[in-house]
């Protein structure tokens, strides 16, 4: 278990996010980055292709193309209008999804862009974390669309999704038990399995066979 307290912000989710990745990537993938504003982050993933495209959607949230890293307005949902198809090798995408509207259109645009034999690495929150429950239970289940979140899944939920998209292999993975969030941090970031209905996040593999 971790156990901390302080400002600075500790993204297990993206450590995991990004290790999934760097265990797939190869130094002569081109590499989709969905949502594609934090510079940093986007600078480590191309430490380790040969190119990385990053889809914003928001103008004013593009930075400046930097090195091998090259940038595209776009839509998730309209991938295909900014990539050509099979064009990917890897895509990877952060706290994204449950911002789309059409969420299956979404995948299945992603399918599209990617290469056969190319793998997808997701991350989203888990709507019935263990911090959302509990709140839940003095102000009642949290209506969406909330905030930017057009919604928020449970494993369930992602498991339809994905299921009805052109994905046919894919792994749902929970990710971090307890607090962990604001100025203290308590967790497991493994979650035992009778537990994995609150888990923090899910983190999504997919393959294109």
């Amino acid at each position: 278990m971790r156990i901390c307290w302080g400002p600075n912000k500790i993204n297990a989710d993206w450590e995991s996010l990004f290790n999934s990745y760097r265990r797939f990537v190869k130094p002569t993938h081109t590499v989709l980055e969905i949502g594609a504003s934090v510079v940093e982050r986007t600078r480590e993933i191309g430490r380790h292709c040969a190119r990385v495209i990053g889809v914003e959607l928001m103008p004013e949230r593009i930075p400046k193309d930097s090195g091998n890293i090259h940038y595209v307005l776009g839509d998730w949902e309209k991938l295909t209008a900014v990539l050509e198809p099979e064009s990917v090798d890897v895509a990877i995408s952060s706290h994204v999804i449950e911002h789309v509207p059409d969420d299956l259109k979404a995948l299945n645009e992603l399918y599209r862009v990617l290469k056969p034999g190319g793998a997808a690495f997701i991350n989203t929150p888990n709507r019935r974390r263990l911090t959302r429950r509990v709140i839940e239970l003095f102000t009642g289940e949290r209506k969406f669309p909330f905030w930017e979140h057009q919604r928020e899944y449970v494993e369930e939920d992602l498991r339809r999704l994905l299921a009805s998209s052109s994905f046919k292999r894919y792994e749902v993975i929970p990710l971090v038990f307890g607090l962990h969030g604001g100025h203290l941090f308590c967790y497991l970031r493994n979650v035992p399995h009778p537990l994995r209905g609150m888990a923090n996040y899910w983190e999504i593999h997919l393959f294109r066979d």
